[in-house]
């Protein structure tokens, strides 16, 4: 049985970026640059105006007060989209819309509730600055311009920036495809009724989320029964379709959990099979032709823990991104949860903050079947594996998870 943090450096190191490919705009949402983006423009391409109001001579205003009103002669209207081809001159103004382009010779903007308009007159009361309201020609940034670094995650701000210098698509680093394999005699198919002994089949449905909401391609290979030849034949699909390989339940050591042996049997390098954690013991990894294989728990809280923990961080790696776990802070625990020293403990539990101080209460059972309990749960309590019962009042390292 190896430690937590030998299992993600062994899996780590078997862990590489697939490559890079072109993705349109849109789809490229939350993955990594592979590339720099350089600006094809200058933005804004014109002096623009930050307000609606008039585009006028700074000096014009020089003099101007309450006590001494100033007098222009309204020219015209510049709309947005619209290009004044001629010159403003002294004593002369236009109205102007946010985003029009300022007119040559124009030096300022000034605000429409600071002035008043009496037909083709405009009297302004106060003096008004160069450049008052002129977002400037390539203020923002100018063509050739650095404007987002590679490795960078796409946000929807990043898109809109994109979108702003006129690239349709980008190269992101690939995407794994994830195959997904739920094993079990038990399993049904959720619309199905359920008869005695079988169970509904949540856990493809779990790890189908899971993959597709870090961005990765989930191909999902249904329910396979507990007959090794079966398995071994969906397995050896499985690694011809896929970068990384993930079945659910048959990790561990009953008579009919058959997933380490025919890992064995096609020649499957098994680096690991047992970690030290809780729930999530009987996880498996292993590598083939450049595959990666995770065998994890058929129990829905062990499934989802070792996911996260090992799982996730191996797609973000692929995909160009550093590890996204959440920052753990101190936590008091609010009641008492049973334990036995050995393995390092995850409890699920509802985290509350009163003042700068953080508390954690019981939710549900711990018991590596309950998924109930992780809905109910927006956090985690990290219990060491040194450390068997604990007990309320004692103090843990936390994290948020799945918040709401």
């Amino acid at each position: 049985m190896v430690n937590i943090d030998d299992a993600l450096n062994m899996i780590c190191k078997e862990t590489k970026i697939l490559g890079i490919e072109n993705k349109d705009l849109l789809s490229s949402i939350n993955r990594v640059l592979a590339e720099d983006i350089y600006s094809k423009d200058n933005l804004p391409p014109f002096n623009k105006s930050a307000m609606d109001g008039y585009a006028i001579k700074s000096n014009d205003t020089y003099n101007c007060s309450k006590e001494n009103i100033c007098e222009l002669k309204i020219k015209g209207i510049i709309k947005a989209g619209d290009f004044l081809n001629g010159t403003l001159k002294n004593g002369e103004a236009y109205k102007i819309m946010t985003g029009a382009p300022v007119p040559k010779g124009a030096d300022a903007v000034i605000e429409i509730e600071k002035v008043e308009s009496k037909e083709d007159k405009l009297l302004i009361f106060e003096q008004v600055k160069e450049n008052n309201n002129v977002i400037k020609f390539g203020e923002e940034i100018k063509i050739g311009d650095l404007a987002i670094n590679k490795n960078n995650i796409i946000r929807p701000v990043e898109i809109g920036v994109l979108a702003s210098l006129g690239y349709s698509s980008v190269k992101v680093y690939k995407a794994p495809t994830v195959a997904l394999i739920v094993t079990g005699d038990e399993l049904v198919d959720i619309k199905s009724n359920i008869k005695n002994g079988q169970i509904r089949n949540s856990n493809e449905y779990s790890l189908k989320a899971l993959v597709t909401n870090l961005n990765a391609e989930a191909l999902s290979l249904g329910i396979v029964s507990d007959d090794k030849e079966i398995l071994k034949e969906k397995i050896k699909y499985a690694l011809e379709k896929a970068d990384i390989v993930i079945t659910s339940g048959g990790a561990s050591v009953g008579d009919y959990d058959f997933v380490k042996d025919t890992l064995k049997e096609i020649g499957a390098d098994i680096k690991f099979s047992k970690i030290a954690i809780k729930p999530g013991k009987p996880v498996t990894f292993a590598t083939f032709n450049e595959k990666l294989f995770f065998a994890l728990p058929g129990n829905p809280s062990s499934l989802i823990t070792s996911f996260e923990n090992f799982v996730k961080p191996t797609i973000e790696k692929i995909m160009g991104k550093g590890n996204s776990n959440l920052e753990e802070f101190p936590v008091t625990l609010m009641d008492d949860f049973k334990g036995k020293p050995g393995r390092q403990k995850y409890v699920y539990v509802e985290i509350k903050r009163k003042d700068k101080d953080y508390y954690a209460y019981k939710v549900g059972s711990q018991c590596s079947n309950h998924l109930m309990t992780m809905s109910r749960a927006n956090g985690i309590i990290i219990i060491p594996k040194e450390v068997g019962n604990a007990k309320a009042g004692e103090v843990f390292n936390g994290k948020f998870i799945f918040r709401k």
